[in-house]
Parts: structure tokens; C-alpha cells; sequence
């Protein structure tokens, strides 16, 4: 008997805290499996709160470590991803097509740095308006480390198209801003940083499992 094992997240909102639970399950593996192969076309845009009002520079440097080291390893095609920055104000761009490989991506994630300040609504607008085929889902990560009572309410509406494009998933760095506090914009998934020594390895998980590139009811 050929036994498949999956990874499920489930993500439990109590007020202060989202707890990750990770249960495996075991299926028999039959003729009606899907293989779980990313597609061809799997956009993927990184949203990335470099905001230093609340994330230490030691934690920051951590989550761009798990960017660098794990997370690159998950990213199929490294041109079908955008990635832009956010403080004040939207800090970078780098459109679909700007990284052509993998070193791009590191090389990029290595020379972020800190600025003050943060606005969401902007940001996600932005990411919306960027263009990917039509016949492609688009994964869409937030990486967030502060709230804005005003911000999430002016984000609403993009957070709603993002999510309708595929899926929009949130990861929070720090204790600026709790998961209840996410949850007018309805996101896909959140996971919570807590930046101990199984976060590489769950988050990696967490970002595989959130893409929404893979065929329907696939075994991953």
C-alpha cells in the first residue's frame, strides 16, 4: 500500500494569539490522486512591511534570513515573482519578470533595510494593479509587523480583489498587530512568527501549502 502524508495548517484566532496546529494525516493512495506539480504559471507577489516602528532590526534580519534560506527553495519559477517593499511609503517595486533566478532574489532580500513609518492600503493597490495572465491564480503573501486601525479599513476593498485573483495570506512579524485585527480583510491563511527555532521550517510549510498554483484537491 502506497501511504501519502499531508501537512495541514489550521490557524485558531483567540483575541491575542494564533496558534499554528500541524496534523498529518495518511491517505491510500489511489487511481483518483492528483499529483501535486505546480503549473507552469505560478505568480506569486511578496508583500514585505520593512517598517522599523515596531519590528527590532535583530528580528527583521531574522525573517530576511528565512526568506533567503528556506523560503527561496518553495518559489518555482523565480520571474513569475513580484516583490515590493512598504514603510511610509511604498519603498520598491520589482514587477513580475525583474528577478530572472534565484541569486537575484537573494541578492535583493540581502540589501533591505529598515524605514519608519506604514501604510497598507496603498501597497495592496498597488500590488493589485500589476499584471498576470489572466489564466494564472496569484499567490499574494503580506509580510506585516504593525496595525493601522484606518489602514486595514482603507484595505478592504484591494484585499478583496487580491484575494478573488487566487489567494492572500498573511505573515505577522513581532506583537505590533494580533490576527483578530486581520480579519476585515478575510484573508486566506495567517501564520504568526514567533521567532524560535521552528519558525524556517513552519513558515517554509506554510508558504508551500498557500500557494495557489497547484491543481485542485492534489496530495502535497
Amino acid at each position: 500500500m502506497n501511504v501519502i502524508f499531508k501537512n495541514i495548517f489550521f490557524f485558531l484566532a483567540i483575541s491575542c494569539v494564533t496558534q499554528p496546529y500541524t496534523i498529518q494525516l495518511t491517505e491510500e493512495k489511489g487511481d483518483n490522486v492528483i499529483p501535486c506539480h505546480s503549473t507552469n504559471l505560478c505568480y506569486i507577489s511578496i508583500v514585505f512591511d520593512i517598517s522599523s516602528d515596531i519590528l527590532s532590526n535583530r528580528l527583521f534580519m531574522d525573517i530576511k534570513n528565512i526568506l533567503k534560506n528556506n523560503i527561496s527553495t518553495e518559489i518555482p519559477n523565480f520571474t513569475q515573482v513580484s516583490f515590493t517593499t512598504f514603510s511610509r511609503d511604498i519603498n520598491t517595486i520589482l514587477n513580475f519578470g525583474n528577478f530572472k533566478n534565484k541569486d537575484d532574489f537573494l541578492e535583493f532580500i540581502e540589501s533591505l533595510k529598515q524605514s519608519p513609518g506604514f501604510i497598507l492600503s496603498n501597497v495592496l493597490n498597488t500590488v493589485n494593479n500589476l499584471t498576470t495572465p489572466s489564466t494564472t491564480k496569484l499567490s499574494t503573501f503580506v509580510f506585516i509587523s504593525n496595525y493601522d486601525k484606518e489602514e486595514i479599513a482603507n484595505s478592504i476593498v484591494y484585499a478583496n480583489k487580491l484575494r478573488e485573483k487566487g489567494s492572500l495570506n498573511f505573515v505577522i512579524l513581532g506583537r505590533g498587530i494580533k490576527p483578530v485585527q486581520l480579519l476585515p480583510l478575510e484573508p486566506s491563511s495567517i501564520y504568526v512568527i514567533n521567532f524560535d527555532n521552528n519558525d524556517a521550517k513552519q513558515l517554509t510549510a506554510f508558504f508551500y501549502n498557500s500557494l495557489s498554483c497547484f491543481p485542485e484537491n492534489c496530495i502535497r
